[in-house]
């Protein structure tokens, strides 16, 4: 059997168990709290690691509801963030998040620039052992969403996306990477959460198909697959289980910019760029407790793993503190600690990881 092959084996046993699980979990009722008209969250973004050197930025997202008299769609969102890094990097990025007409309609809207020098990991040939290439990658990107509701908690919709990217790679003979990578597909999902920003029960899952097409004015045409499952089990009145499971993958003429990175949400723990690929698969599970008052603490597990190039299977594990900063909209801000293979990292959240 092929990793790839293994890879939907896993998702399928995995969305099975869990859908079996759901349907033994309790209902949870949220404290009410007063709502405002508009509440605002943000946090500094203070933190280091070896690729980037020292980190300096800040997130801040504001909470709403779009029609106040509109008392079953979910708090709309609007975020911003921004920051730049010891190795002159810079970037800055916003969207927002809208659920309209008693959450029928889901609209997102996102977009940003960036400047960011980086590197990726050669890998290992007839002539060396490998070794990191540094790169400069000049980006801007907008995204645009719609998904309505189909029927009970499932959602389809369609998406589209307008890429730029400019990348310098700085090897013996320096060359450039110019790509334009605009798409346009269709979106599902399905979202049972008992709570949009911090669920104690539930499933949330999209599946996404993307066409970077030569007509859209792509560089390269190449298909784009996105899949995510999230599981979120209530295992006491303060403790959480969340476990999630991921796969991507570029098919066809896929450019570097294309590729997708070990790290981020997925799986923590990973900052150095040194695996990537045109698939990517992870899973990782979370264990979220509310330990007094509006603290609470974190601790989770992941394992990882590409092909196009195969990197071999990759653990990342660590664990956080919360804080409840808006009780009305039930938002936390918080800060995690991650380790993995060789690598490590620190994450700052408005809202859970996933």
């Amino acid at each position: 059997m092929t990793r790839i092959a293994t890879c939907l084996v896993v998702t399928i046993l995995f969305s099975l168990i869990c859908h079996n699980l759901h349907g033994q979990d309790e209902d949870w009722v949220e404290e009410k709290k007063k709502k405002r008209k508009f509440d605002l969250a943000g946090i500094p973004i203070i933190s280091y690691n070896t690729s980037y050197g020292a980190i300096i930025g800040a997130n801040t997202m504001l909470f709403f509801d779009v029609n106040p008299r509109d008392t079953i769609s979910h708090a709309s969102v609007i975020g911003l963030g921004g920051g730049f890094s010891q190795n002159r990097s810079l970037f800055a990025a916003g969207f927002t998040q809208l659920y309209l007409g008693e959450n029928k309609w889901r609209i997102a809207v996102a977009g940003g620039v960036g400047n960011i020098n980086f590197q990726y990991f050669e890998s290992p040939s007839a002539a060396g052992d490998g070794d990191f290439v540094d790169y400069s990658a000049v980006n801007t990107f907008g995204l645009l969403k719609v998904l309505r509701r189909v029927t009970g908690d499932f959602y389809a919709g369609v998406v589209t996306k307008i890429q730029y990217t400019n990348t310098s790679f700085e090897t013996v003979r320096p060359r450039e990477e110019i790509v334009n990578a605009n798409g346009i597909g269709f979106t599902t999902s399905y979202d049972s959460r008992n709570h949009i920003y911090n669920p104690r029960s539930g499933v949330f899952s999209t599946l996404t198909l993307l066409n970077n097409a030569k007509w859209m004015g792509s560089d390269s045409a190449f298909y784009s697959v996105r899949f995510f499952f999230n599981y979120y089990q209530r295992i006491s009145k303060r403790s959480v289980l969340a476990s999630r499971l991921t796969c991507f993958g570029g098919f066809g003429d896929v450019p570097f910019s294309g590729q997708q990175s070990i790290g981020g949400k997925d799986i923590r723990g990973y900052t150095d760029g040194k695996y990537r690929g045109d698939i990517e698969a992870t899973v990782q599970t979370e264990y979220r407790w509310s330990f007094y008052k509006r603290w609470g603490m974190i601790a989770f597990f992941g394992l990882a793993m590409t092909e196009k190039p195969y990197s071999g299977i990759l653990p990342g594990g660590g664990a956080g503190i919360r804080f409840k900063l808006l009780e009305a909209r039930n938002v936390n801000i918080g800060i995690e600690g991650a380790l993995g293979k060789k690598d490590q990292g620190i994450y700052f959240r408005i809202g859970e990881t996933f």
